[in-house]
């Protein structure tokens, strides 16, 4: 997967919107859902900007209407993240950061016994 860039919480909030719709969106369409916000086009639009310049967004004209469509899924992202925060933190391996939490009390047995049933579970699939 392509290197995306971070996003900030409100990018993510935007995006979390976009993932959810499904669809392709209009600045129109954003603006209405996001009214309580009180943005102005400029706003979003400098957002939507930033998202594509990012990686997140793509954007296609249909007549003089720009549509903006995610570039990867939320499950993508999530897989992402997740890989970006185990190489950073914890060479990525998932036994560091299981270790870490359970070196750090995180855990408590009842996590560990249903971890260890889902890996049961998991290891029956393959």
């Amino acid at each position: 997967m392509k290197h995306l860039g971070k996003m900030s919480e409100t990018e993510m909030e935007v995006m979390e919107v976009i993932w959810e719709l499904s669809t392709p969106v209009t600045v129109n369409q954003l603006l209405e859902i996001f009214e309580s916000k009180g943005w102005k086009t400029s706003t979003l639009s400098t957002l939507l900007k930033r998202l594509i310049e990012k990686g997140f967004l793509t954007k296609s004209m249909s007549g003089k209407v720009n549509y903006y469509n995610p570039a990867l899924t939320f499950r993508e992202y999530k897989k992402y993240e997740t890989q970006s925060f185990l190489g950073r933190l914890y060479n990525g391996k998932v036994k560091n950061f299981i270790a870490a939490l359970v070196d750090e009390d995180e855990l408590t047995q009842d996590d560990i016994t249903e971890l260890k049933e889902w890996f049961k579970r998991e290891e029956g699939k393959k």
